[in-house]
């Protein structure tokens, strides 16, 4: 094998056994970490006046975010599936008008929602061991419900 191709096969390698070993709410805190790293890109694009960019990086967050609406349980979810459905409405909204109004404020804004959401899934990701799906919902930031 070619050392790039013997690259490639470990790179696939690595990225199966962490597919097959992450809990489900830790997968949802890594596409929070690419949504808020990708946000955070539009963000120092807008300073930096690098549209084509922005819009990429606001694409790739628009994406994820998507990704994690259109996954929601409503059936198993009940009331936090309607709440999470809300807030990724909200938030896909907000980053459409970061395209049209190339406002960093809009970014910082989408930031500190997506952090805090990350934040209850984290909390979440690390107990889910010891609680029941229930308790782990009931920190859910007050946000959903506002």
């Amino acid at each position: 094998m070619y050392p790039t191709m013997q690259n490639q096969y470990r790179a696939a390698q690595a990225y199966q056994t962490a597919a097959e070993t992450v809990t489900a709410a830790q997968a949802i805190v890594m596409l929070y970490d690419g949504a808020i790293r990708r946000v955070s890109e539009a963000r120092r694009a807008i300073g930096e006046k690098r549209i084509e960019d922005r819009y990429h990086s606001i694409s790739r967050a628009y994406a994820i975010v998507n990704g994690l609406q259109c996954h929601l349980d409503f059936d198993a979810g009940g009331e936090v599936a309607r709440l999470l459905d809300r807030y990724y409405t909200y938030i896909l909204h907000r980053l459409t008008e970061v395209n049209i109004q190339n406002d960093a404020g809009i970014c910082d804004e989408i930031l500190e929602r997506l952090r805090e959401m990350r934040s209850s899934w984290a909390r979440i990701a690390d107990d889910s061991d010891t609680r029941t799906a229930q308790d782990a919902t009931a920190q859910m930031p007050a946000a959903l419900t506002a």
